[in-house]
């Protein structure tokens, strides 16, 4: 192989790996328009499971419901999937911050926190449930038409919306400081009084 060639093969070889590199770096896919200050693309949830789901959701006999229906002040969603290793390395740090969020009155008033599975059926959800002792409500998105609509966002990815759908923060991968992300959602819950 003449060395013309091989440095040919070896910048191919260099631009693919750029390529895939970038793609997994990314925060998120194609998610150009999900961000502060848009307006969360709307979907329905199931609401047919457990009965303390719809309690704390504050839902009335509903089979299916848009976040609207959710009579809170802000939303956060935890958009997770039962196979990504990430997710579960996040798992107890949405345990933290839904428990921070339980044991404050007036987070626990104007805050509900649900967590959606994309590509998970209900077993799954209610294997990742059990797993890692999951106590906020869990939705599944089996054929991931939910997470096509958000922009198809890597997992973990929080989001925080109004009763409005209005995206107020996000956040990709793990939490690592839970005390500034719950200071954040404080100072957001406050800002929206």
């Amino acid at each position: 192989m003449t060395q013309k060639k091989l440095l040919l093969r070896s910048l191919w070889l260099l631009l693919c790996i750029s390529i895939i590199l970038s793609s997994y770096l990314s925060p998120v896919f194609g998610l150009k328009t999900l961000a502060p200050g848009m307006i969360l693309p709307q979907f329905k949830l199931d609401a047919t499971e457990a009965e303390e789901v719809k309690q704390y959701l504050g839902l009335k006999n509903l089979k299916s419901f848009p976040l609207s229906q959710i009579p809170a002040k802000l939303i956060l969603i935890e958009v997770f999937s039962l196979y990504c290793p990430i997710c579960q390395k996040q798992a107890p740090i949405a345990n933290t911050i839904y428990n921070f969020i339980q044991n404050n009155p007036k987070l626990r008033k104007d805050i509900k926190m649900i967590g959606i599975g994309a590509g998970n059926n209900l077993k799954e959800i209610k294997a990742y449930k059990t797993q890692f002792r999951v106590s906020f409500p869990l939705f599944s998105d089996a054929d991931f038409s939910i997470h096509k609509k958000m922009g198809e966002p890597r997992t973990p990815f929080t989001i925080l919306v109004n009763r409005n759908g209005k995206i107020l923060f996000t956040h990709f991968g793990v939490v690592e400081d839970v005390d500034a992300f719950i200071r954040k959602i404080r100072g957001i819950n406050d800002q929206n009084r």
